[in-house]
């Protein structure tokens, strides 16, 4: 069920590819011990319109959606296993965040086409 959302500055793709985002992302929730690798999903979104307002020429955030009811302690785990894999990128000049957010349980629904 987690879903990863890996939004990033447009420029970033003259460092990295979109692939291998995905697949650094992908590690670090398999890694993370919480979610059996067939139950992740990720999605990237390039944002060409952003401002930051420090030294960094790029951002990169995750944010992992993930049904409610886990403790700080994991959701700590999780965003810091994926920091760890994101690190290993060694990226020059880049924002690096991570978060985790809650998805309400009782109104959350999905489905899929067959």
């Amino acid at each position: 069920m987690p879903n990863f959302v890996i939004e990033y500055s447009a420029s970033l793709n003259q460092q990295i590819s979109e692939d291998k985002l995905m697949d650094s992302v992908f590690a670090g929730a398999k890694n993370s011990g919480h979610f059996p690798p067939e139950a992740i999903k990720l999605r990237t979104e390039k944002r060409s319109g952003f401002r930051l307002h420090g030294k960094q020429k790029d951002f990169l955030h995750v944010s992992a959606h993930i049904l409610s009811g886990r403790t700080d302690e994991q959701k700590s785990e999780i965003s810091n296993a994926v920091l760890a894999q994101l690190k290993e990128l060694a990226l020059n000049s880049v924002f690096v965040s991570v978060e985790v957010v809650d998805i309400h349980r009782a109104s959350f629904v999905d489905f899929e086409y067959e």
